[in-house]
This record gives C-alpha cells, structure tokens and sequence, in this order.
C-alpha cells in the first residue's frame, strides 16, 4: 500500500492545509463555440454565459490529439471587464475558474452539466504562445 495514502490502518491522512488550493480548478485555453449570451447565475446574478471548445491529448500520448471536448464557462460581472467586447464566436480564449454542476429540469427529465465558473478571462492566444509563460500570474 502507498505509504502516503494513509498507511495499513486503512485511515487516510488529511491535506496538509485545510482548502487544498487548485482543488477543482481549471485552466484551458480554446475557442468561443458561439458569441457569449446573457444569463443568471444559481443566485439570479447577471452573468455570461459562453461554450468554450479545446483539444484534449490522449493520456498515454501527450503529444496526439484524443479528442476535442466542450465546457460551458459562467463569467460573472465583475470578472469579463473590458475584455466583453473582444469575445466572440472563434476567438481563442484562457479561462480559469473553479469547477461546477448546473442542473436543470426539462419536460420532467432532469439533466447535468459541468460549468467552469469562471474568476479569469483572456481573450486572444494564450501568453506562453506569445512568448511568455503562464506562469504564477495565473494561477488561484
């Protein structure tokens, strides 16, 4: 057994702080699907709401293609800024936010789906393709 995952007992150990940070936390870099829409958040809070596109490299190959997968980013008021305008249909785009479930019922089925919530938004390529790295700047 994994001498870090608690030992023999069978207890596991807890994190070494109390809110692990990065802990359900994305970063991705893709392209807008279609042009951000207004929508309300779990509080009725105006946010946007747009669908962002990336690739996704298969897990035993980092450097092939496996797939590409889609996610609907929430971005609240205070966090689009003057960045709003430049998003639209095909633009790249970084986004960083914690990681979410937005369920809904429609005609008595109810459905899920996964929503980065998002507390950072760059539109354009993203800045190590710029030359620069990621780095610390963006990172929770």
């Amino acid at each position: 057994m994994c001498g870090r995952c608690g030992g023999r007992t069978g207890r596991r150990r807890l994190f070494p702080e109390q809110t692990p940070p990065g802990l359900n936390y994305a970063v991705v870099t893709g392209t807008l699907l279609d042009d951000p829409r207004e929508g309300g958040g779990p509080g009725g809070t105006p946010i946007l709401v747009m669908e962002i596109e990336f690739p996704v490299a298969d897990p035993e190959h980092p450097r092939l293609l496996w797939t590409h997968a889609s996610y609907e980013v929430e971005v609240p008021d205070d966090v689009g800024g003057q960045h709003v305008e430049e998003l639209r249909k095909g633009t790249p785009v970084l986004v960083a936010g914690r990681l979410s479930e937005r369920c809904s019922l429609e005609d008595g089925r109810a459905s899920c789906r996964g929503t980065i919530v998002a507390n950072l938004i760059h539109p354009g390529p993203p800045p190590e393709q710029r030359g620069g790295s990621l780095g610390a700047r963006y990172m929770p």
